[in-house]
């Protein structure tokens, strides 16, 4: 199987430049595990220290409700780290695939470890963690300030956007796996609101979300609608 040090050094196809350049042996001999669709890698409060670090898929990350809803975080994509911690403790959320999911699975001492003895390796971590925080919190002013419309919008582009940047989406046009159930949890709405707000984007010439295929129909006033700035993705 492909090495983590092999795959943090390699992009895939077509993919442009990534901002935080990962080298060789940054963690020596770890390798890849693969969950099916719908399966649960961890759930929020346990113990488990592991740490993944997403090669292939769609995941989620989530903090279930005492009611029984749940609030999406984010959606975990190529190279990005889920579940860094610094010290003992729950987990804050559960992570989900949602399609055949490859990731690193790596314990947080080796981590941290890594991170202490060299100190390019921190760099990075630190790099990609920042990257991270700026994500939830643009995920915490759609869900508080920004309308349905300008909301989905949002998170549609970010989504190109992050795609983009590894290779998985082309001239504003991309699969998507996830469910209009799925979109209501990260965005705060219910279904029937997101199927509602998906039609209106249509009508309007701005963005189509059909058959797990999204394409970006009118991409300069889509960014006007949702006053998306990429920066916080870089």
């Amino acid at each position: 199987m492909q090495a983590l040090s092999q795959f943090m050094h390699s992009r895939p196809a077509e993919g442009t430049s990534s901002k935080i350049e990962w080298s060789n042996n940054d963690f020596p001999g770890t390798t890849t595990r693969v969950y099916k669709p719908h399966s649960i890698l961890c759930r929020q409060d346990d113990d488990n220290d592991t740490i993944f670090i997403v090669k292939s898929g769609w995941a989620l990350l989530y903090r279930g409700l005492p009611d029984g809803d749940r609030q999406i975080i984010d959606t975990p994509l190529w190279g990005d780290i889920v579940g860094f911690r610094s010290v003992d403790g729950p987990r804050f959320a559960s992570l989900a695939s949602v399609s055949e999911l490859s990731v690193y699975e790596i314990p947080r001492k080796a981590l941290v470890e890594g991170m202490l003895s060299k100190g390019s390796l921190g760099s990075k971590i630190a790099h990609a963690l920042a990257r991270l925080n700026a994500i939830f919190a643009e995920h915490v002013v759609n869900v508080g300030r920004r309308n349905a419309m300008s909301r989905t919008a949002h998170f549609l582009l970010e989504l190109e956007e992050r795609l983009s940047n590894v290779g998985l989406s082309s001239q504003g046009k991309y699969d998507c796996p996830l469910t209009q159930n799925e979109l209501a949890d990260i965005l705060g709405m219910t279904p029937v609101h997101v199927n509602r707000t998906l039609r209106e984007l249509r009508n309007a010439d701005l963005v189509s979300f059909k058959g797990g295929h999204v394409e970006m129909l009118n991409r300069k006033n889509l960014v006007k609608l949702a006053s998306f700035e990429r920066e916080y993705l870089s």
